[in-house]
């Protein structure tokens, strides 16, 4: 068997679903200019963007993913609880919908 005979679910352990949309990555070497583009390099430079679950100043370190929400950006950090509730987040406004 292949790798890619492998079946994948998008079913996550805690019973969460990757939900059906577009994924963006961004190289490190462009994030500057994905920041700059949406408007928060200054803000980001001087710390001020704030995970939007647990509120920890995101960084290079700890950046897990800059999504759009109700108008605004947000960003969320990488500590495994945040991520979670990232996919518990974009799972309920997928089914909203």
């Amino acid at each position: 068997m292949t790798g890619r005979d492998i079946p994948w679910s998008p079913v996550l352990p805690d019973g969460l679903t990757v939900p059906n949309s577009s994924i963006h990555a961004v190289h490190d070497d462009d994030l500057a200019d994905v920041l700059e583009a949406l408007g928060l390099a200054g803000a980001f430079g001087r710390r001020e963007l704030r995970c939007k679950f647990c509120e920890v100043v995101v960084d290079e370190a700890n950046l897990y993913s800059i999504f759009a929400d109700s108008g605004d950006i947000k960003v969320v950090c990488d500590k495994p609880d945040c991520v979670k509730a990232l996919l518990r987040y974009t799972n309920q406004r997928t089914t909203i919908r």
